[in-house]
């Protein structure tokens, strides 16, 4: 039951502009997916994700089991949160990002910069290890009536949507139904997870001009699979297999999936790290805040980040990809889950980039080339780095699952 009355979101009118060059996503509906175990998936299931995951990397997903009014509360209690929250315990809260490496608690604006431009996002971050109630202290005093709905919510994002996925995903992989979970499953006590409510308030109209309207630069998630739960504000931009940049539609009450880096990794760069940003919505929607709710799911905290070689399929992939061979080369393992998570947090937005040949930035961790998108001019067809773009993987995967 909820725990307090707080004023429910009222989701922003949609854009009355309807020319919008929109992303063309496949739909997965998650209740094909059945089982004690999550393990009764129809073939036709596999290869649509698989072909989905390998091209654009991006998916809608649908039936996932709450209602919309019970999503709609989870948008309530963050606009609750970004509305109440005060000065002192903004500053109290603020999150651990440059030494910790880690999101935990409360982003402030400004914290990531492009071209020196500092961003307008505010975010409150719960970490799957961090319900308990010594740890509760790290969110503002505003939002703890809350925290024992969010982490209802969180279980349901990581025990249901995630535990789905995660399953096709080992099929595709042609590995047990069970293999990616059992990397994923003790989210509370091993893993990283992160429950994310976001707030994108309208910059400046110089601020937008400098970095031609782009309020997330371009790049690839850290984790294994994100979850983000719709909402109307057009901003969401995904670069597609034919280097377009193009919009994600609102689709109300679904869900928007996508793969990070260490599923690449782990994969053996066989899945596509979906590479995407978030620009200036069109001009009538321009005046609103952008809320988000999110769901960024990784392995255990000391899964280590080495292809599966179990996997033909991954033993395939990783002949033309290897992510690792500067730490290899010094006798040392590829990084794990928890280490590239907070590796990437340290360093994102902080200024650690140089400009490349290819017009995008690029900064170095642990031994992989990083891109950062800033345009798509000479964009590479084939990258064998993270956040490239491999036209061939759609033909891979329908082979890997006829």
């Amino acid at each position: 039951m909820p725990s307090a009355n707080i004023k429910p979101w009222i989701p922003p009118l949609p854009s009355r502009k309807t020319d919008f060059d929109w992303a063309p996503l496949e739909t997965l509906d998650l209740s094909l997916i059945t089982g004690d175990d999550m393990d009764q998936v129809p073939e036709s299931v596999v290869e649509q994700v698989g072909n989905a995951f390998c091209t654009t990397g991006f998916m809608y997903a649908v039936n996932h089991g709450l209602s919309y009014d019970q999503v709609l509360r989870q948008f309530s209690i963050a606009q609750h949160g970004f509305d109440q929250i005060n000065d002192s315990e903004k500053n109290r809260c603020v999150a651990d990002m440059l030494h910790a490496g880690s999101f935990v608690g409360y982003k402030p604006m400004g914290h990531w910069k492009i071209n020196g431009v500092k961003d307008r996002i505010e975010q409150l971050n719960f970490g799957s290890q961090n319900f308990k109630a010594e740890d509760r202290k790290r969110y503002p005093a505003q939002i703890q009536p809350y925290v024992d709905e969010v982490r209802e919510f969180a279980r349901f994002n990581h025990d249901v949507i995630l535990r789905k996925v995660l399953s096709v995903l080992s099929l595709v992989l042609k590995l047990p139904v069970h293999t990616l979970w059992d990397l994923s499953k003790d989210q509370e006590s091993k893993g990283l997870d992160l429950l994310r409510f976001a707030l994108y308030r309208p910059p400046p109209p110089e601020d937008d001009e400098a970095v031609d309207g782009v309020r997330l630069q371009g790049h690839t998630d850290f984790n294994t699979v994100s979850i983000l739960w719709s909402q109307p504000i057009t901003s969401l931009e995904v670069l597609m297999p034919d280097n377009i940049w193009r919009k994600v539609r609102h689709e109300p009450n679904a869900v928007v999936l996508n793969l990070g880096d260490a599923m690449h990794f782990i994969s053996g760069g066989f899945f596509k790290p979906t590479i995407h940003r978030v620009v200036a919505p069109p001009e009538d929607q321009k005046h609103y805040n952008r809320l988000g709710v999110f769901y960024f799911a990784l392995f255990n905290e000391n899964v280590v980040l080495e292809p599966l070689m179990e996997s033909d399929i991954v033993k395939k992939a990783s002949q033309e990809h290897d992510f690792w061979s500067e730490r290899h080369s010094r006798g040392l393992p590829a990084v794990t889950a928890g280490e590239w998570e907070r590796m990437r947090v340290r360093a994102y937005g902080q200024g650690g980039q140089k400009k490349g040949s290819d017009g995008h930035d690029h900064e170095q961790i642990a031994g992989v080339n990083v891109t950062l998108y800033n345009s798509i001019q000479n964009v590479p067809k084939v990258a064998r780095k993270i956040g490239g773009v491999n036209e061939h993987a759609r033909a891979r995967v329908i082979h890997a699952t006829s």
